[in-house]
């Protein structure tokens, strides 16, 4: 494919190479007609079949591939990533959509500190938005994973990769596809998706994000070894892998990772409403013993605290960016985020947003700097809170 010519006559690809997948390659493009940055994916038809795929495989990824454009195309939403155009382009199918500045959840799973709590619960409220707006349009996405889930560098959800979406009024059963760490059991029986496999799916991920593994295998294990564990065996909460974590979330997890769809959340939303409660929730009861305050004036001092949670990552993200990350704006504002994460509750999460602090400080000013020592006082401060809880 010649990099110099304009793709759809408006175009034009950026950066040396794309992120490359197994069927595809996604490129950063500047679409010249309205002056912005999107992103272009390309199926890579010609090289799947120059690696030898069969014809039947290579045609259905491209049905696939089409049929992501259309789903998203259904779908208006803030936490749903959102396409522009489709085409063609020397014998390769494209899709224009949303520019997504971040990375992906399953690389803050891998790369970052643990989540917070506070964190986790905003996330997976975010996901339920974009999932009910996906779903009262009869769209069923298949695959939610935290690979799907991009958090944007202001700590916004966007769900990504509807390739193997089916729409809930047409006749297809996808009962083959998915990945399995994720995949709900009905699904292992032959039986099609529904809303609350995607649901099951939510369960999967907020599971991880609390306890810091799938519930059910490794990535290593053998697919259909982890599909008898998802129809099988019993699970044990996420407060056996992470003591702190409050007794509603342990108990929303279980229903989202019900075996039988019906016992499952009836839809999306309900998962978002019970989401935004534990939010409004997280930390009430330090805020009540720290300050005598009323149970009326800690609530509605919660309302607001996990919109002050977020406001710290933003904070950090554009101080981060305006001056450097080891600017002592961007290093102020990580101290204050972890000190309202510990006093919203979580301390476990303080103590690992100290740690990544103390390790970047290290690294920015040499190991014995103050401000690493300080951050790891931090970290010992609220690693001996979370064991007196």
């Amino acid at each position: 494919m010649d990099s110099n010519k304009l793709i759809g006559g408006r175009y034009r690809k950026m950066g040396d190479r794309p992120v490359s997948g197994a069927m595809g390659d996604v490129w950063p493009a500047e679409d010249i007609k309205l002056v912005r940055t999107v992103a272009l994916k390309f199926l890579a038809r010609q090289r799947l079949r120059h690696q030898g795929a069969l014809t039947e495989f290579t045609d259905w990824t491209v049905k696939r591939f089409g049929r992501e454009g259309v789903a998203m195309a259904r779908i208006s939403h803030p936490h749903v990533a959102h396409i522009y155009d489709t085409g063609e382009h020397e014998g390769e199918l494209y899709i224009v959509m949303e520019y997504i500045q971040g990375k992906s959840l399953a690389t803050h799973l891998k790369e970052g500190p643990t989540l917070t709590l506070e964190r986790a619960v905003r996330w997976t409220r975010q996901m339920c938005e974009g999932l009910q707006a996906a779903h009262s349009r009869k769209v069923l996405h298949h695959d939610i994973k935290p690979d799907n889930v991009m958090i944007t560098n202001t700590s916004e959800v966007k769900i990504v990769d509807f390739g193997l979406a089916s729409f809930a009024d047409a006749t297809q059963s996808h009962t083959g596809v998915g990945t399995a760490l994720y995949k709900a059991p009905e699904r292992w029986n032959g039986k099609p998706g529904s809303a609350q496999s995607d649901l099951y799916s939510v369960g999967c991920v907020l599971y991880e994000m609390l306890a810091g593994r799938p519930p059910f295998g490794t990535p290593q294990d053998d697919p259909m070894t982890v599909g008898r564990m998802h129809q099988d065996n019993s699970l044990a909460p996420p407060s056996a892998h992470r003591p702190g974590i409050p007794e509603e979330l342990d108990l929303i997890v279980e229903i989202l990772l019900a075996k039988d769809p019906g016992y499952r959340p009836r839809s999306a939303e309900a998962v978002a409403v019970a989401m935004r409660d534990i939010q409004q929730s997280l930390g009430t009861e330090d805020v009540l013993v720290a300050n005598g305050a009323k149970a009326s004036e800690a609530q509605h001092s919660n309302a607001s605290h996990s919109e002050r949670l977020q406001e710290f990552d933003r904070r950090i993200f554009e101080s981060e960016l305006r001056f450097g990350p080891g600017s002592q704006e961007a290093l102020a504002a990580r101290v204050e985020h972890a000190e309202l994460t510990g006093q919203s509750g979580d301390a476990r999460g303080a103590a690992a947003l100290y740690n990544r602090l103390g390790r970047d400080c290290q690294d920015f000013f040499g190991p014995h700097d103050t401000r690493a020592l300080n951050a790891f006082e931090g970290v010992a401060r609220w690693i001996a809170r979370s064991g007196a809880s």
